[in-house]
């Protein structure tokens, strides 16, 4: 599956390529991969190229596992909520200590085209049947709620999914591949090696559409190519 705005490995249809140093490369936000358009990826596959010396672990967040340590009315609640899912936010308050190379590749290339799609915040696993919190940092807001009260439960139900019990951290060689299923899991890249170079390349599988406890299908509402600046 290509990523909807980064170009691929020359010479390959889909695999990307995950550099530190030129921008793409440091996901240190929690995240379900892609999660702004409907049919996400339901695998994902990484392959470490260059590792530093020390860092730049990979933490996995076991998504049912948080659904299932959610108290019952906390369950109810999120059983009913639904979030808008976008690659256009806030990038300097959520990175405030990007490079410049990282201010633009988001700029310019990870939001090339602005994707907004609408989720329900617990999706039905369509192979297994197991409930799990659809969540990470693509999240704008929940729907029907304000920004102020859609942050304050964001942190709430987000804190269940990053509890140290719901989650693996693996320390990489280079060589190393992951395989994870991404309708069931968050991920993070721990950005503490500095100025070592980290480089990872990626492919993901197709995904299906989520489904929410009540039958309803996500939807993308927004797809449009973000306006070319002028030339001076």
């Amino acid at each position: 599956m290509p990523h909807p705005t980064q170009g691929p490995v020359a010479g390959t249809a889909s695999i990307l390529n995950l550099d530190s140093s030129r921008g793409g490369g440091r996901a240190d936000q929690w995240h379900t991969d892609v999660t702004f358009v409907d049919a996400y990826p339901k695998f994902s596959v990484l392959r470490g190229v260059v590792i530093p010396a020390a860092g730049g672990d990979t933490i996995w967040s076991n998504t049912h596992a948080a659904y299932e340590s959610l108290p019952a009315p906390l369950k109810l609640l999120a059983d009913n909520l639904w979030a808008i899912h976008s690659n256009a936010y806030d990038y300097a308050a959520v990175r405030p200590r990007a490079t410049d190379a990282e201010k633009k590749h988001f700029e310019e290339v990870f939001t090339s085209t602005i994707y907004e799609t609408e989720h329900p915040v617990v999706r039905v696993h369509p192979e297994t049947g197991e409930r799990s919190l659809l969540l990470g940092n693509f999240v704008q807001r929940l729907v029907g709620l304000s920004k102020s009260d859609s942050a304050k439960l964001y942190e709430v139900f987000q804190s269940y999914v990053t509890a140290p019990e719901n989650t693996v951290r693996w320390r990489w060689r280079a060589g190393d591949v992951a395989i994870w299923d991404n309708r069931a899991t968050q991920h993070y890249a721990v950005n503490d090696y500095g100025d070592q170079h980290r480089v990872v390349r990626r492919a993901t599988v197709d995904g299906d559409v989520p489904v929410s406890i009540d039958g309803r299908r996500s939807v993308t509402h927004v797809k449009a190519a973000k306006p070319q600046a002028k030339a001076a």
